[in-house]
């Protein structure tokens, strides 16, 4: 071996020493790929985060070719750079959908006009898209009416060259009609080009507090073939909300003799012009109980007033909301009443008080009484 190739070898054994030592365990910068784009955790998941960084030293400089362990870093970068954008992500290529003035965990106040825009975006460099936009909120957990359908109640509208129209719905509902409303405003987009259409919403009164998704989607015209959706999350909230303040001990419920009386106290930030109690039994009527079965008595003036009782929309038996408005005066008001069951289908009778106030419900507060047959 001549003294030429002693020499080179001496110059090559150091650097790779060097390079054990001091192997991708951090992100440093020996990485090949730039090291704001890799974190430590993303290159010890690597499947080569141990392979020979491909920048060579300045001390040993080579024509080499840089190892498999360049490539996979550059591809990583590239797929970090193609991330989708939350919260609407589209496929590549494909359809993106962005909400704008209308932001994750954005309180929404029921009766306020809430206004926003989407913007479609065709990401396919290859053609045009053909959409139909649609935006209307998914199921709702604060939905007033829960037996079949939990949806949002209110209005949406969108604004088209005429003006404003209203949607049909608010909500998307059980089955694919909602995916038809963007089809009068359908568009075509060039590659990149993109169409931003503005929407208005009111969530009606009776909306609870909740989490309310709002969706947009990009449809096929004329179908119901949704191309991708960009989804919302936002926070509904009340500030007119009546509550109730205290419920004393219920009475023995004797069925078919004594009825169970109990009292409760209400307060409403709005007075007390408008509010009224709401008294149901938390058993569904659809267990076997009809309001012919159930008693409902307040005392008003002094004396006990009977009340019809009925179904409302969760199929519950209570009273009659329009009976009980203005009835009785006071902030905070108390409510006397008497319940009494003619027969049960057996278990514990539990009895939900609350009270509205101008279409505002407030939580129910739930009514135990020993039940004696």
């Amino acid at each position: 071996m001549n003294a030429s190739v002693i020499a080179r070898i001496a110059k090559i054994v150091p650097l790779a020493v060097g390079v054990a030592a001091c192997g991708p365990t951090n992100g440093a910068a020996s990485v090949a790929a730039p090291a704001p784009l890799h974190s430590g955790r993303h290159l010890l998941g690597h499947p080569r985060a141990g392979a020979v960084p491909t920048t060579p030293a300045p001390a040993a400089p080579t024509t080499e070719t840089a190892p498999p362990a360049a490539a996979a870093a550059r591809t990583d970068v590239k797929a970090a750079a193609k991330a989708p954008a939350k919260p609407a992500p589209a496929k590549p290529g494909g359809i993106g959908i962005t909400f704008n003035g209308l932001r994750e965990g954005q309180k929404i106040q029921v009766g306020d006009k809430v206004s926003f825009s989407v913007t479609w975006k065709n990401n396919d460099a290859s053609g045009t898209r053909a959409v139909a936009p649609v935006v209307a909120t998914q199921q709702y957990e604060g939905a007033q009416c829960r037996q079949m359908l939990s949806m949002a109640r209110g209005t949406l509208e969108r604004k088209d060259a005429t003006g404003w129209k209203a949607m049909p719905s608010l909500s998307q509902g059980g089955d694919m009609d909602y995916a038809g409303t963007g089809n009068d405003a359908a568009f075509t987009l060039a590659a990149g080009e993109s169409r931003t259409v503005e929407y208005r919403m009111v969530l009606d009164a009776g909306n609870q507090p909740g989490r309310l998704f709002v969706e947009a989607d990009a449809v096929t015209p004329s179908t119901y073939k949704v191309l991708t959706k960009g989804v919302v999350a936002t926070a509904v909230v009340d500030s007119h909300r009546p509550v109730v303040k205290s419920v004393s001990k219920p009475t023995p419920l004797v069925v078919g003799k004594t009825p169970t009386e109990f009292s409760f106290k209400v307060s409403s930030p709005d007075g007390p012009k408008l509010l009224r109690p709401t008294v149901n039994l938390s058993l569904p009527a659809g267990k076997g109980l009809t309001g012919e079965d159930v008693t409902i008595e307040a005392k008003v003036g002094g004396e006990w007033k009977s009340f019809e009782a009925v179904e409302d929309c969760n199929g519950r038996i209570g009273v009659a909301p329009a009976q009980l408005t203005g009835v009785m005066p006071g902030n905070p008001a108390e409510y006397t009443f008497r319940v009494g069951l003619k027969r049960t289908v057996g278990g514990p009778v539990e009895i939900e008080v609350g009270c509205a106030s101008d279409g505002h419900y407030g939580a129910r507060t739930t009514v135990r009484p020993i039940v004696q047959r």
